[in-house]
């Protein structure tokens, strides 16, 4: 790595901020739904007939789990398909983007499916991947029995921490999810180390322009690998101008500076609307429904102000008290 990479101070001990996940994965998952399916569950991709096409489900999904994203920490897709015997079939993938070994995991996927399937009459593969970074956590089933009457949801399951030991077969594929999945045991491994970070997000950065992909597709990688590895300011400038080195290099530009503006942007916006959540969902558990004023002042609200507000909301014993007088 040349010198001039070399952060101005001792970033090591500083921990990066808080990764959100969440947005690169609804946007990667939304332009690659077939190569997820086709990378994480072999099987069911070759059961699919996709030259007859498919079809999002977002508002069904949202009827039975009140949002698609819940705190922040998954991604779920509802895509209708069809099997090669012709029958109409819906998949449910739900990824788990920082999971923390919860003991009612299995009770909600068992909970989206059962409401699938009885609200629409449809039957239903709910597909599970595990982007968290707790190796013995594996949940692949769900079970209740009372007096001899059992009910029972079995759901395939990968683990991402798993392809730690497969590198080389990430490295060689052809598949974006390849780069995914190297983008996120990056993320995971460098968590505290941001120096390292900025070695792992310029490697993945080299490896994305090698690729000769489409322009649209290496813009698509770009922001997922840009936003699931953030830095400190101060590495990301040192990021931006080796990446614009290997640019010139190549004669070619792959990223504008209005795109890389516009990927900054998106990402400060999706924390922000992340956080925006997460408190609401707070005051929301200790308040109630709450008021069309309390919506519309969280709506309009920055980054320190919801920071602020959260604070409060922990400990206020009124709706008032956190939010103070107008």
């Amino acid at each position: 790595m040349p010198d001039r990479l070399a952060p101005k101070n001792d970033a090591r001990s500083t921990a990066v901020q808080r990764d959100d996940y969440d947005s690169p994965w609804k946007e990667v998952l939304d332009r690659w739904h077939r190569q997820f399916i086709e990378f994480f569950f072999p099987r069911a991709a070759a059961d699919i007939e996709w030259s007859r096409g498919y079809e999002f489900l977002d508002k069904e999904l949202q009827k039975v789990t009140r949002r698609a994203v819940v705190g922040r920490r998954h991604v779920d897709k509802l895509i209708k398909v069809w099997r090669r015997s012709g029958d109409e079939t819906w998949v449910l993938i739900h990824t788990e983007i920082q999971g923390n070994r919860e003991g009612s995991f299995a009770r909600r996927l068992y909970s989206y499916h059962s409401r699938l399937m009885d609200r629409y009459n449809r039957p239903v593969a709910t597909l599970v991947v595990l982007a968290d970074d707790y190796p013995e956590w594996r949940p692949d089933h769900y079970e209740h029995e009372l007096w001899g009457c059992r009910a029972l949801l079995e759901f395939p399951c990968v683990k991402l921490l798993d392809y730690r030991d497969r590198l080389t077969e990430l490295e060689v594929s052809e598949n974006p999810f390849a780069l995914v999945v190297l983008a996120q045991l990056a993320a995971t491994a460098t968590r505290r180390d941001p120096s390292a970070r900025l070695e792992r997000k310029i490697g993945l950065t080299r490896r994305l322009y090698r690729r000769g992909l489409e322009r649209e597709d290496i813009l698509s990688l770009y922001a997922f690998i840009d936003w699931v590895l953030a830095l400190p300011d101060a590495l990301e400038e040192d990021y931006h101008r080796y990446i614009q080195t290997i640019e010139e290099a190549a004669h070619m530009q792959y990223v504008t500076t209005a795109e890389r503006i516009g990927i900054q942007k998106g990402r400060q916006e999706g924390r922000q609307e992340a956080q925006r959540e997460l408190l609401e969902q707070l005051l929301m558990g200790r308040f109630g429904s709450l008021p069309a004023s309390a919506v519309a002042r969280l709506a309009g609200a920055d980054s320190a102000q919801l920071a602020i507000w959260f604070q409060r909301g922990v400990t206020a014993s009124t709706l008032d008290a956190v939010f103070g007088p107008e």
